[in-house]
């Protein structure tokens, strides 16, 4: 079988190629590697394989071997610069993955249309970024995650929180951090029923949030709170929390926004 091969338009197509893998393979073990040294390094890549092409060596074994490692050796050890053995070989493994991964939405791309091939690979990597940025998200939304049990006038609510380091929220007058409540769970509570009927006994929170007005949410102060956060168990005696008439989480992965300064007291008084 034959084929004809344009030896510039393939190197130029295996740059663009090793530079995304590369990138891509830099953010998945978060290592910051700047955009000179992916363009060098890929080159040196591309430039590798084309020779490899070009000079044709006699042994199969040799030639794929070469075509091969050589791009993934010289990412891992020039572009990521990487001297530790067992890192070397971590590396190398997961660039084997990305570029994987890569190849099949290069290939699910090419199923439904077929564009040019550098415009593919910019496709490519546009979604794979997309994907590892929502995949970071669902992990630091793990990480930051932590059982809620409220308590007031008898009864018990288990709900599930987000510990929110821009949670600044606090009661105007005493300076006492504010957590926030979903309507939907405060509904429930016999305490805040009783503040909506009589329309007194709560307190005046305001915020302001990042592309909206300043406002004010309705506060109300409980028996007490207790946080499951990473084995440890912090309780706070009569929290302020403030109700919110919006739903915290679209998919309702949690109820309530913890205020970080509540999360690292154990105890907290009137």
């Amino acid at each position: 079988m034959y084929y004809e091969i344009y030896i510039d338009q393939l190197f130029i197509e295996n740059v663009l190629v090793l530079a995304l893998l590369l990138k891509v393979c830099g953010k998945i073990m978060d290592i910051e590697i700047s955009w000179k040294r992916i363009w060098l390094t890929s080159g040196m890549g591309a430039a590798a394989l084309c020779a490899v092409i070009f000079f044709r060596p006699e042994s199969g074994l040799v030639r794929d071997i070469a075509a091969a490692g050589v791009p993934i050796l010289s990412a891992v050890v020039v572009g990521m610069r990487i001297r530790d053995r067992k890192t070397v070989w971590k590396c190398i493994v997961f660039l084997l993955m990305a570029t994987a991964f890569f190849g099949g939405i290069f290939q699910i791309i090419f199923s439904i249309w077929e564009p040019p091939v550098l415009l593919a690979a910019a496709l490519t990597y546009a979604v794979i970024d997309i994907l590892m940025g929502r995949w970071r998200q669902r992990m630091a939304l793990g990480e930051y995650r932590a059982e809620i049990t409220l308590e007031d006038q008898g009864s018990r609510w288990k709900l599930t929180g987000l510990i929110d380091t821009g949670n600044h929220l606090t009661e105007p007058l005493t300076g006492r951090p504010v957590s926030i409540l979903e309507l939907e769970e405060a509904v429930k509570m016999p305490r805040f029923e009783q503040i909506q009927k009589e329309e007194k006994g709560y307190l005046y929170i305001p915020y302001h949030a990042i592309g909206t007005e300043s406002g004010w949410m309705m506060g109300m102060v409980i028996d007490a709170m207790q946080i499951n956060y990473k084995g440890e168990e912090i309780r706070i005696m009569r929290p302020i929390l403030a109700v919110s008439k919006e739903k915290l989480s679209a998919y309702g992965r949690y109820q309530v926004i913890i205020n970080p300064l509540h999360a690292m007291r154990r105890s907290e008084k009137m």
